[in-house]
């Protein structure tokens, strides 16, 4: 459930926007970059893209418990199917474990430009992140109806007994539940979870291969290095601020000015993720991912294709507007191992997309400082992006404010 939470996707430095999308720096020139990242997640898009929150419900009738298939529990139960009223009203209450995530980002970037047409970066993010996880019995068991049932209904000494022990059974409550997943599962303790480090790094060259007076075309070429901190197998409620593996990534786009006052981008970026070596745990099912027995895989994470649109519009010298429309799609994970039932369960679910709309405010002191108008040239970014649709993804809308300074 909560292991979705870690698909927050950030776009981490691009140093385009001196003056178009197309545009580098200028040979010797060097920006610096200050971004703040900010996500409240409270629910994800499924399978079927439906929106759905951040919640784990089991209804722990008759039917939940036959399918755990559990041999000591299958044992008890066999002494009770014979008193066929009391067996189908058995019921250990429903429980619902909730979480929600705030997860704060600062990316920091730097960028040099080698020539007038060639510039290259490098940008790493600090994640701040905090998981807030609730229990709730939703609903209580039936021990005292089916004590009931037994000494009443039936009158041999057996039901008579085991209504007796049924009436008197512990109540399952939030640490009977914690103690399942720590002591029978072998995981950590369930609750809030706040962590803070290093996300992963990305390095990139731009090249600035047409421009011309009203359009320009850009490739960028890059890597992002698998610094950030990585999923715990051992912890359900944790974010993970890296995925574990080297990317290697190309950018295509351009612009083109249609106006004075408005220009139109255009741009993709495509990202192969490399295969690594990680131990995780094996689910139960397509549908419940917890489980308790973990082993080693080689996981190929899905290719990545990012298609962004946006339109400029330059409303003077120092203020623009850019709404802009950007998909993202993630293909399918591919798992090696020598269990071929376990990489089937872990890929099923994994492909996703996400449809994205954002609006951003620029202030630019670039334009006033080519005029000699102003002192430095500086930008000023503030965005919001929201998520209209999608599937296996988090719905992550961001809000960001971003600085850069150019000398």
């Amino acid at each position: 459930m909560l292991k979705k939470l870690a698909c927050i996707s950030l776009f981490v430095a691009s140093t385009s926007s001196f003056a178009q999308y197309y545009d580098t720096l200028p040979k010797g020139v060097r920006l610096v970059m200050s971004r703040y990242v900010h996500s409240d997640i409270k629910s994800s898009y499924n399978h079927t893209n439906q929106e759905q929150a951040f919640n784990y419900e089991i209804d722990a009738n008759i039917k939940t418990l036959e399918d755990i298939n559990d041999p000591t529990l299958n044992k008890a139960l066999e002494v009770v199917k014979p008193y066929s009223e009391a067996y189908d009203k058995i019921n250990l209450g429903s429980h619902k474990i909730e979480a929600d995530a705030q997860v704060d980002v600062n990316v920091f970037g730097g960028g040099y430009g080698i020539t007038d047409r060639v510039t290259a970066y490098v940008g790493f993010p600090i994640y701040k992140a905090k998981v807030n996880v609730d229990y709730k019995k939703t609903k209580n068991d039936s021990n005292k109806e089916v004590s009931e049932i037994l000494q009443n209904e039936y009158g041999d000494n057996l039901a008579q007994s085991l209504g007796n022990f049924v009436e008197n059974i512990y109540d399952i409550n939030g640490s009977t539940i914690q103690s399942a997943f720590v002591n029978a599962m072998g995981y950590n303790e369930l609750g809030d979870w706040e962590g803070q480090g290093l996300g992963d790094t990305e390095l990139g060259i731009m090249y600035n291969f047409i421009r011309e007076s009203n359009y320009g075309f850009l490739a960028t070429f890059g890597v992002v290095a698998p610094t950030g901190y990585v999923d715990d197998p051992d912890i359900i409620q944790d974010i993970g601020f890296g995925d574990g593996q080297w990317d290697a990534f190309i950018e295509f786009g351009g612009g083109r000015v249609l106006s004075k006052n408005i220009v139109l981008n255009a741009y993709t970026r495509y990202t192969h993720q490399f295969a690594s070596q990680k131990t995780l745990r094996v689910p139960y099912s397509e549908d419940v991912s917890i489980s308790d027995q973990k082993s080693s895989f080689t996981e190929k994470l899905g290719n990545k294709l990012q298609l962004v649109t946006e339109v400029e519009y330059i409303a003077n010298d120092w203020l623009k507007f850019k709404p802009a429309y950007i998909y993202k799609y993630t293909g399918q994970s591919e798992y090696e191992s020598s269990n071929s039932r376990s990489n089937q369960l872990l890929e099923a679910n994994t492909e996703s997309y996400s449809s994205n709309l954002k609006l951003l405010g620029q202030i630019t002191s670039v334009n006033l400082f080519h005029q000699k108008k102003f002192l430095l040239p500086a930008q000023i970014n503030a965005s919001y992006q929201t998520m209209l649709s999608g599937k296996n993804t988090p719905k992550s809308d961001l809000l960001e404010i971003e600085f850069r300074m150019f000398f």
